[in-house]
């Protein structure tokens, strides 16, 4: 792959901020509980509704939450009803917990994925903008 310019990183920082606020505004308009509108908990059902059950320990790798943080937010998340966890569901590991995402939890996702493909450009836009930005 060829070394990105730093004209095109800063492309793809504008990007990817423009984007994410899209993201933020449509959590806001789809979280079930407002303290829940936020990026980690997009994240968290994000990576659950796509990779299936994690560990908390996999889910602060791609929150950046501190240990205390993920487990704050999966209390939040739990008490929404959008995630479950599980004691005891690791082999191996009597006390190991597994989070996995309820039924409620993947409408949310849903909502979600719904509520940002309505305010993102078509993606062949989208596609154009990348290589563009990659190719400097």
């Amino acid at each position: 792959m060829a070394e990105l310019t730093n004209t095109a990183v800063e492309r793809l920082v504008l990007m990817t901020t423009g984007y994410g606020q899209v993201a933020s505004r449509a959590m806001t308009e789809v979280a079930p509980d407002p303290e829940l509108a936020h990026t980690a908990s997009l994240v968290v059902l994000c990576s659950l509704d796509l990779d299936g059950p994690r560990r908390p320990g996999e889910l602060q790798e791609v929150t950046g939450l501190s240990s205390g943080g993920v487990s704050k937010l999966l209390d939040r998340m739990e008490q929404a009803g959008v995630v479950k966890r599980t004691y005891g569901g690791v082999p191996g590991d009597n006390r190991g917990v597994v989070v996995s995402i309820t039924r409620r939890g993947r409408a949310v996702a849903a909502r979600f994925a719904a509520a940002v493909a309505n305010r993102l450009p078509d993606s062949r836009t989208l596609v154009k903008e990348l290589s563009t930005a990659l190719e400097g």
